[in-house]
């Protein structure tokens, strides 16, 4: 665990309620019975669905979702809208995220709530977690970050401590203050992150310096690899076409960059993670080949489907495929699917982009990404990931996986490969906001359009099969891939 993040709310109509978060999770807050801090109805300062708070200790992500009011920070107002905006229009264009840091106070009309963050110390020596009561024995002045076991061992009495400091892996600036006591390791600082997300250019300007080139071709090597071209990039991570050396064969970089920082503990956390994930072994999923990290990237070698995702085949198509396009794509993801719930995974990412082609004639579809993000995740390593999500509409996020984000299932990811293939046969997302809906609500109210009010020429048994998989209960859907799959076969 890399820390503890207390909410308590010190003023207002729920005053002395508490909060406290120790793995990564989202929090509503607002009017609607389905905030997890609900307000009274008559609160009129505040919105249905006033902000999120995402959660992924020490770190803390707060984005407000497209209140009137708005949403106040230490007394600086985040997010809100003009009485003549559009409430989707607010959240898309103008509601950044915000970072919130220990002592921060939001305030909502007369609701003030105060943060606080414990962070995980570890000793800079042994790597082991100095427990609480260790603390005034370890972590004088300085953040020294020794626990007394080590202390003990050391030869003189007199050895200097070893201090915690922390350096941009890129600019060499200390960053100490940036980052989580007790997490020294390899680390891009704050301005680095945002160039190196902002401008995708720039990110293999700044990986050479943690790895390696070929002499002869002058490309960047990575684990016995040449990295070649760009092929998409994520809120966490690009994709780079590249080359294995010993035997020619394409394959997929995925490099991620550690938005946190990156202590030994936290590489063997991801090691192990990534490791898991490594065996499963599927036709019907993308196999990760290999990982590793150097600094703070990390990377895997996977799997190149030429084919292209699901979605760009669905452009080229003029937005949605016909059902005989369809068929095999959705038996085949299904199959993927069900194979990784069997092994006790739950992917969380379902969507066009997550399906791959292993080319476009003679198709075989592969489930991608598969326990990637989580793993980073599990790491402490990944910062931020849901807010991002609400810059529009999460078109294939179950309703269940915003309230319970702990706790999701493998009927979730039925609810998202459902809105899969909805979309695939559709051109259209299950949900449609009313006017004045702001994203989340939209989400929260798990409303969905009968398959057939989209397009009528589609079958009625195939339609009924994928808008049950859509149901708003978890216990009205599917339970697993495979319930689904055999559904599908027998109306297709």
């Amino acid at each position: 665990m890399p820390g503890k993040v207390t909410l308590k709310v010190i003023d207002g109509p729920i005053k002395g309620k508490v909060f406290t978060f120790e793995n990564h999770d989202a929090f509503i807050f607002g009017r609607d019975k389905n905030c997890h801090a609900r307000l009274p109805e008559g609160d009129l300062e505040a919105s249905r669905h006033h902000f999120i708070l995402e959660v992924n200790p020490p770190a803390v992500s707060l984005r407000d979702l497209g209140s009137l009011n708005g949403t106040y920070v230490n007394n600086t107002k985040h997010g809100g809208r003009r009485e003549t905006d559009n409430p989707q229009d607010a959240d898309q264009s103008r509601l950044p995220a915000v970072d919130i840091s220990h002592g921060d106070l939001i305030h909502v009309g007369r609701t003030v709530i105060r943060i606080s963050v414990e962070v995980a110390v570890f000793c800079n020596e042994c790597g082991i977690r100095i427990p609480d009561t260790w603390k005034s024995a370890s972590s004088p002045p300085n953040n020294v970050c020794i626990c007394p076991e080590c202390l003990k061992k050391r030869d003189k009495a007199d050895a200097l401590p070893v201090v915690w400091t922390v350096h941009c892996q890129h600019c060499g600036n200390d960053v100490s203050d940036e980052v989580s006591l007790g997490r020294a390791g390899a680390y891009l600082c704050a301005s680095c992150r945002r160039r190196a997300h902002m401008k995708p250019m720039q990110v293999p300007v700044m990986m050479s310096a943690a790895f390696p080139k070929d002499p002869v071709s002058g490309k960047t090597e990575i684990h016995g690899c040449e990295l070649g071209d760009l092929l998409g990039q994520g809120a966490m991570a690009m994709v780079f076409k590249g080359r294995r050396k010993r035997d020619g064969l394409d394959v997929a970089f995925k490099v991620l960059l550690a938005r946190a920082a990156v202590d030994k503990k936290s590489r063997k956390q991801f090691e192990r993670e990534i490791g898991t994930t490594m065996r499963l072994k599927h036709k019907n999923v993308v196999e990760i080949y290999d990982s590793g990290s150097s600094g703070p990237w990390f990377y895997c070698i996977m799997e190149y489907c030429p084919g292209g995702s699901v979605a760009r085949l669905m452009f080229r198509h003029g937005g949605c495929l016909s059902l005989d396009d369809a068929r095999p794509i959705m038996l085949q993801s299904l199959q993927g699917l069900s194979y990784v719930h069997q092994q006790g995974f739950v992917h969380r990412d379902l969507k066009p982009e997550n399906i791959l082609l292993t080319q476009e004639n003679d198709v075989t579809a592969k489930i991608a990404d598969m326990g990637l993000a989580k793993s980073f995740d599990q790491a402490g390593l990944s910062g931020m990931t849901l807010t991002g999500a609400f810059a529009g509409t999460p078109p294939y996020l179950p309703r269940e996986q915003l309230i319970d984000f702990k706790y999701v299932k493998p009927v979730s990811d039925v609810w998202s490969i459902a809105a899969t293939f909805y979309r695939m046969l559709t051109g259209a997302y299950p949900r449609q906001g009313e006017d004045g809906q702001v994203p989340i609500e939209v989400v929260l109210s798990g409303k969905t359009i009968p398959m057939r009010d989209r397009d009528p020429s589609i079958p009625l048994d195939l339609a009924n099969v994928i808008d049950t998989g859509l149901a708003v209960s978890p216990e009205n859907r599917y339970q697993s891939a495979g319930e689904f799959l055999e559904k599908l076969r027998e109306v297709l």
